[in-house]
């Protein structure tokens, strides 16, 4: 058994380092392909592997920039990050992350000026942020017909469970329509900036990923929600920017609507 782990390691080494040299003396001489042409066999494949799921999962950054620039950069993460998932699903959840360090530290590229490239990380986390919602596990969702049973006088405790398929960020950049038109069947351009950063919403509807942007009341009552807080919370943070008396029913409102539209789950108290 400790000589098959070892033998494994060394392919390993093999496959992933393959710029090192290493000693393929330990690969058979017998086959028709000599031990280093075997060896690059498998190394080319596991790269080639990583980078046509990178593309998959980032088919909007790939457009934008091309494929030279594209799968060079993917080349240096998957020297950065060796896949250590059992699905390869999980493989590219560090490349927005890569980007920003690459955006932050300026990374030198010929071709690129890195500092004007923060939209390509953003870009990057909206397309992750997709793909982790549309392979999120479904639930039952709660319904109006739900809320209409419970006793009005605890909604000021009530707590709502999310869909495991929402999520919540923030961009300073025009990501969401970047990626409407570069995933197009016909893709276009579509400036990066816009005037302030926005709040999103992404949550799966049935097979369909839906996505739309937030105003500050909705954006401020909903994160309560997102952070596990009660319908009361909910309130307390509107009326920061309302007033008190039209609190309830807007906070009402906000409500039928996350639930019309399958961002909820259940309630608790």
């Amino acid at each position: 058994m400790e000589d098959l782990a070892a033998l494994q390691h060394t392919f390993q080494n093999c496959v992933l380092h393959v710029e090192e040299k290493l000693s393929t003396d330990w690969v058979s001489a017998s086959g028709r392909a000599t031990p280093d042409v075997q060896i690059s066999v498998y190394s080319h494949a596991y790269r080639a592997r990583l980078n046509e799921v990178l593309a998959n999962d980032f088919p909007a950054m790939h457009m934008a920039i091309g494929d030279e620039h594209f799968y060079t950069i993917a080349d240096k993460y998957i020297e950065s990050y060796p896949s250590s998932y059992f699905s390869l699903r999980e493989f590219g959840r560090d490349m927005p992350a890569y980007i920003l360090d690459l955006v932050e530290n300026n990374k030198t590229d010929p071709s690129i000026h890195w500092p004007d490239m923060y939209w390509l990380y953003e870009l990057g986390k909206f397309e992750w942020a997709l793909g982790q919602t549309f392979d999120a596990k479904d639930s039952a969702l709660f319904t109006e017909q739900d809320m209409a049973a419970i006793d009005p006088e605890v909604w000021p405790d009530l707590k709502f469970q999310l869909h495991p398929s929402v999520q919540r960020i923030d961009l300073q950049c025009n990501s969401p329509e970047m990626w409407i038109a570069l995933t197009a069947d016909e893709p276009q351009h579509v400036t990066a900036e816009q005037e302030e950063e926005s709040a999103w919403l992404i949550w799966r509807d049935d097979f369909i990923t839906r996505f739309r942007s937030m105003q500050k009341d909705e954006q401020l009552a909903f994160d309560e929600l997102f952070k596990g807080k009660d319908f009361n919370d909910m309130c307390e943070a509107l009326s920061t920017v309302m007033d008190d008396d039209d609190v309830p029913m807007q906070a009402a409102s906000f409500l039928k609507t996350w639930i019309t539209q399958g961002l909820i789950v259940s309630v608790s108290m």
